[in-house]
């Protein structure tokens, strides 16, 4: 499957979305943004039936309406060629997507509290982003590979790089 296009739905910020766009601008998919301006627009797409859970990010792309961040994320990168084929390689792609996941807590809860310095700290506490995540990448990534999985990127290189990136 060669995916080609797509339309992403979400408020205007990164939140739980930005890791999928980033997957489609990774594997070079054109896509549109939808933003969601009002609670209005939230109303109509949960009564268009759309939402399996009521819950955005909404992907649509196929002909599907994906939702929930993992199999979308996956999905997403089936489409794009970057999941890998072999079940070692997926296991690896999916544990760095699951910790990319666990260290963007912090930046995910930031707009429902704004509080600036509580984020940094969380994200450079011993359990956070920068204490106990990005070394183990680094370190994964010192095996001498351009790569998580060696020659070509993935969706795990592509998690990491919304992750460590996510405070621009």
């Amino acid at each position: 499957m060669a995916l080609t296009a797509a339309t992403v739905t979400y408020w205007r910020g990164r939140g739980r979305c930005e890791p999928l766009r980033v997957v489609l601008a990774c594997g070079g998919v054109r896509f549109v943004g939808n933003y969601l301006e009002k609670k209005a627009d939230m109303d109509a797409l949960k009564a268009s039936g759309k939402l399996q859970y009521d819950q955005v990010p909404l992907v649509e792309a196929d002909g599907l309406n994906l939702v929930q961040g993992t199999p979308t994320a996956v999905y997403l990168a089936q489409g794009c060629g970057l999941w890998p084929e072999m079940p070692k390689e997926q296991y690896i792609c999916g544990h760095i997507l699951a910790a990319t996941q666990d260290a963007r807590g912090p930046l995910v809860s930031f707009p429902f509290h704004l509080d600036e310095q509580r984020c940094l700290e969380e994200l450079q506490s011993p359990k956070g982003l920068l204490g106990r995540f990005a070394p183990r990448w680094e370190a994964l990534l010192g095996e001498g590979k351009p790569y998580f999985l060696g020659a070509t990127p993935s969706l795990a290189d592509c998690a990491v790089y919304e992750a460590s990136h996510s405070k621009d």
